[in-house]
C-alpha cells in the first residue's frame, strides 16, 4: 500500500462521520431559511446584531461566510443527527420484530445470515436441531419455544454490536470497513430522510401542497437505510460464523452464559437432565 493509499484509507471514516450531519445540517438550514427569509432583515434596514452579523460577513469574505455557514450546519445535523449503530443492547427490543405469530423474535438480518448463525450456534450445541416433521406435528409449542430461543440468542450476539465492531477492526480491518461502510451510509439516508420530511411540510405549508409528493423520495432514502443496517448486521453475523470475532453471549460473562448451554437445550424440549 502506497503512502497515497494509506491516507485514502484513514480519510474516508472521517468523511463518513462528517457526511451525514453535514448534509442533514444543510437541509435544516434551507429550512429554517425558508421559515424566516421574511424576517431577516435587508442590510440597509438591519440593526443590532443583523447589523454585526452583515458587518462580519464584508470583514470574512464570501469565503469565510460560506465556511461559517457549513460549520453551522455541521453543528445542527450533530445536535439532530439520529445515529445508527446496527443493534446495541439497549435497542435491540426495539430493532427485533415478532415473525410467524408472533413466535419467533428476529433482530433486522438477512434471512441467509440469520440462518446461518442459527446454524452456527446449533453446531455449538447451544441451540437445538430441528425437530422432524412427526414431532413437531405432535408438540408444536416445542417448535415454537425454539424458534423463539433461536430469535432471542441471535438478538442478544447482535446486542454487544458495540464491542463486537471493536473485536472486529482488531480481527480484520477490512471487514471492519465493509461494516463500517454500511453504517455510513445507513446513517447518512436515514438522517436525510428525516431532514427532507421537515423540508417538504415546510414547502407544503409555505408554497403548494404538491410539494408532499417529495416525502416519496423521503421513504425511499429510509428503505435504503433499513439496507444499509441489515447489511451492517450481515457483517457482524457472518464474522461471529467464521469464528473471527466471539460475543460475550457464546463465552459467558461472569460464568453465565447468554445463550441456552446443553442443560438450557433439554429445558426448551422438556426433556429431562442427565445431571
Amino acid at each position: 500500500m502506497d503512502q497515497g493509499d494509506y491516507l485514502l484509507t484513514n480519510l474516508l471514516p472521517g468523511l463518513r462521520d462528517v457526511r451525514a450531519p453535514l448534509s442533514t445540517g444543510c437541509i435544516w438550514l434551507l429550512t429554517l431559511w425558508l421559515i424566516l427569509e421574511d424576517r431577516v432583515p435587508t442590510p440597509q434596514k438591519a440593526h443590532g446584531v443583523w447589523a454585526s452579523l452583515y458587518r462580519l460577513g464584508d470583514l470574512i469574505g464570501p469565503a469565510g461566510v460560506l465556511a461559517a455557514g457549513a460549520f453551522l450546519a455541521y453543528l445542527i445535523g450533530a445536535m439532530l443527527a439520529v445515529r445508527v449503530v446496527t443493534v446495541n443492547a439497549r435497542e435491540a427490543p426495539k430493532a427485533a420484530r415478532f415473525r410467524s405469530g408472533g413466535t419467533a423474535l428476529t433482530p433486522r438480518v438477512s434471512r441467509l445470515a440469520y440462518d446461518d448463525l442459527v446454524s452456527f450456534l446449533q453446531d455449538q450445541e447451544r441451540l437445538p436441531r430441528p425437530a422432524s416433521e412427526g414431532t413437531a406435528a405432535a408438540h408444536p409449542e416445542h417448535e415454537r419455544g425454539e424458534r423463539l430461543v433461536a430469535g432471542l440468542a441471535v438478538r442478544d450476539i447482535l446486542g454487544e454490536t458495540r464491542q463486537l465492531r471493536t473485536k472486529l477492526l482488531i480481527a480484520s480491518y477490512d471487514l471492519f470497513n465493509e461494516y463500517d461502510r454500511a453504517v455510513g451510509e445507513a446513517e447518512f439516508r436515514k438522517n436525510v430522510s428525516y431532514a427532507l420530511v421537515g423540508l417538504t411540510a415546510t414547502l407544503s405549508w409555505l408554497q403548494s401542497p404538491w410539494w408532499a409528493l417529495l416525502v416519496t423520495v423521503s421513504a425511499r432514502l429510509y428503505i435504503a437505510a433499513l439496507g444499509s443496517e441489515q447489511a451492517a448486521n450481515d457483517v457482524i453475523v457472518q464474522a461471529v460464523v467464521a469464528g473471527l470475532i466471539t460475543p460475550l453471549s457464546i463465552t459467558g460473562a461472569s460464568g453465565v452464559p447468554a445463550v441456552p448451554t446443553r442443560r438450557g437445550l433439554q429445558q426448551v424440549r422438556g426433556l429431562p437432565s442427565t445431571e
